[in-house]
């Protein structure tokens, strides 16, 4: 159904395979000549919208409000140096590759604190006196310099923490 008046998709479909544009405003096919810095409006409208949005109360910006088109990003150059390592700049995602450390360097897999040797068998000794775990730390750490948590002498005590005993006279 042709229409004579302002609005005809025919006429839109036929100036924007001509390498126009559709201006999102006025809501039509515009030739490139009267394209603006922002790619959705011709300049009339640009310049329009240009002065309704100084009007504008406040720091809002909606979306409709003209920007220009921003620069081409810069690409940038990656030395052959780092191919095998690095994705490139542009890339989504950057990835680096994983390199483990040698196997003299590497010590153990597990975290937390390493464990250290304790004497198990005073640890042991002293609870069959009937002392609890905190007082046993207490003890440890006066008389003998050993700092350990009270957590870590209940483990020994229930055979949860297994390692080598250390050698210590009782007191």
């Amino acid at each position: 159904m042709p229409t004579n008046g302002y609005f005809s998709s025919e006429r839109d479909k036929a100036i924007i395979d001509a390498g126009g544009f559709f201006c999102e405003a006025c809501l039509v096919g515009k030739p490139a000549s009267k394209a603006s810095p922002d790619p959705r409006y011709c300049q009339g409208c640009y310049e329009f919208l240009l002065k309704e949005a100084e009007m504008l109360p406040g720091n809002k910006r909606p979306k409709w409000i003209p920007k220009p088109q921003k620069a081409p990003k810069k690409q940038y150059q990656v030395s052959q140096h780092g191919d095998g390592i690095m994705s490139t700049v542009e890339g989504k995602k950057i990835e680096v590759d994983i390199i483990n450390p040698p196997d003299a360097i590497r010590t153990s897999t597990k975290r937390g604190p390493k464990h250290r040797q304790l004497p198990e068998d005073l640890i042991r000794q002293l609870a069959s006196e009937g002392m609890g775990s905190k007082v046993i730390a207490a003890r440890l750490k006066a008389e003998h310099g050993i700092i350990v948590s009270y957590k870590t002498i209940q483990r020994i005590l229930s055979g949860e923490r297994k390692q080598l005993a250390l050698p210590m006279s009782a007191p």
